[in-house]
């Protein structure tokens, strides 16, 4: 079953809601992080994030994710990102189903935010 994600009243254009789902574009997260009210969580595994990340990400990796453990901040965005979109998409419907709020991915994952010119690091 598909999770409903919270939709500010003020959705930016880089909002795609697509059935019962919604994701984030690369430059619209990109404005969140620059504004300062984003978790940024990379899910894919522990060599891929060792390799390239989005900076401001940490790491809490698909096969080691917990919901029980996974932080709640309260007042922040939270968004997830993997490669290309599947994985985030995944956990943050696992997420929101355990009760999660403002919990949102990437759309088209660290490629998309590649192919719209943003910085990554290793």
């Amino acid at each position: 079953m598909s999770a409903i994600y919270t939709v500010p009243d003020t959705a930016s254009p880089g909002w795609n809601k697509t059935g019962e789902t919604s994701d984030i574009d690369a430059p619209s997260l990109k404005a969140w992080m620059d504004a300062g009210d984003t978790l940024l969580v990379d899910v894919r595994e522990p060599h891929e994030f060792e390799h390239e990340r989005i900076p401001g990400a940490f790491l809490v990796s698909m096969s080691r994710f917990e919901v029980e453990s996974f932080p709640q901040v309260p007042g922040l965005k939270t968004v997830l990102v993997s490669e290309a979109g599947p994985r985030s998409v995944a956990l943050a419907e696992r997420l929101h189903d355990a009760g999660f709020k403002d919990i949102y991915a990437l759309e088209g994952g660290l490629s998309a935010w590649k192919e719209a010119g943003f910085a990554t690091e290793s």
